[in-house]
């Protein structure tokens, strides 16, 4: 998600298990020593989920459980959230980037001894996977980008009420900007998930402007990888304008615009999960 770190009134504290690894999950070393949680399931050719900004893997849980039954599900927590380290001195590096998180990426794929892997960003997540896939191509098989844009030099106006009630401290303004009002109602659980923190201020700032000052536009056109973009079109958060130019800046792109759904249908809406999946399955490699 692209926004401010919420005021106090606005978090969900996260449950305790995210607050250090847990059985099963391993670590990845970033080129500056920082280590880096990440986790597996399944079995296939490499999928990697990158979330939202500083919202942890756990998120991914309902997509990553249906996705594990064909393909090996890698996910990594962002730097300084979840139990990852922030960085050296146990703070987030000054100046962090969207880009510098790619680089994060490519050490948990190097961890996890996979050479190109397809590649599906949510919200921020959309973002640093539009770095990995300019900055490290041969690493990337498929690119998936879900309600993300390629940063405010798109030109496309912010909605301004939607940043304001997502910072306002309502948690049901929050969820109705991101989820379908009768899938939240049934699921309370995942939505308590999905927007869980465990980060400290200062790492939600860092991360916070990391997201921002994304900027890729004008080197979007050096993505080789079949791309799929996904967007809803009543997402406020990152407009349906925002998808269309991303999706032109990227060599054949294709865009789906799911009628009606916000800024998280990547877990509400089987619409855009059946177009996930179908793009997965068209290009796994081998």
């Amino acid at each position: 998600m692209t926004a401010a770190p919420p005021p106090e009134a606005a978090r969900t504290p996260a449950p305790s298990a995210t607050s250090s690894p847990a059985a099963g999950d391993r670590t990845a070393t970033a080129d500056d020593g920082t280590r880096l949680r990440w986790c597996e399931q399944g079995a296939g050719s490499p999928v990697l989920l990158l979330q939202g900004q500083a919202t942890a893997m756990a998120g991914w849980d309902r997509v990553a459980a249906d996705l594990a039954s064909e393909f090996r599900v890698l996910r990594t927590e962002q730097r300084g959230v979840a139990g990852t380290d922030p960085g050296p001195g146990g703070r987030v590096p000054d100046g962090l980037t969207t880009r510098d998180l790619a680089g994060d990426v490519r050490a948990v794929l190097d961890a996890a001894g996979v050479a190109t892997a397809q590649v599906v960003g949510h919200s921020m997540g959309g973002k640093i996977a539009q770095w990995l896939a300019v900055d490290a191509p041969d690493r990337v098989a498929s690119l998936v980008l879900l309600a993300t844009s390629a940063g405010a030099s798109d030109g496309v106006p912010r909605d301004a009420e939607a940043h304001r009630l997502l910072l306002a401290g309502d948690g049901a303004a929050r969820t109705r900007l991101f989820f379908d009002d009768a899938w939240a109602a049934r699921h309370p659980d995942e939505v308590r998930t999905f927007f869980a923190l465990d980060a400290d201020r200062p790492t939600l700032r860092a991360l916070y402007r990391a997201s921002a000052e994304h900027a890729a536009l004008g080197a979007l056109g050096a993505v080789v990888a079949p791309t799929l973009v996904v967007h809803g079109t009543e997402d406020r958060l990152a407009r349906l304008a925002s998808a269309e130019r991303l999706a032109a800046a990227v060599p054949g792109a294709r865009l789906v615009a799911v009628a009606g759904a916000r800024h998280g249908l990547h877990l509400d809406s089987a619409e855009a999960a059946a177009a996930v999946r179908e793009f997965l399955r068209a290009h796994a490699p081998g």
